[in-house]
């Protein structure tokens, strides 16, 4: 159900508008979005809100 709520949409059209023009691809209907160069990985997370909101992680990782 949370899924439904009017802060997970805002959140998805917001990464949506500006994730994929840069090269990002999303994973299934995950908040997880991976950047892959073959040699290193970036990856954005969108964590799940306890309140109205939501968390941001982002890593990078040399493969």
């Amino acid at each position: 159900m949370a899924d439904r709520s009017p802060v997970f949409r805002i959140i998805n059209s917001a990464a949506w508008e500006s994730l994929k023009p840069l090269g990002l691809a999303h994973r299934g209907r995950s908040r997880l979005w991976i950047d892959d160069h073959a040699w290193w990985l970036g990856v954005v997370e969108f964590t799940p809100p306890r309140t109205a909101g939501s968390g941001l992680h982002v890593g990078a990782k040399w493969l």
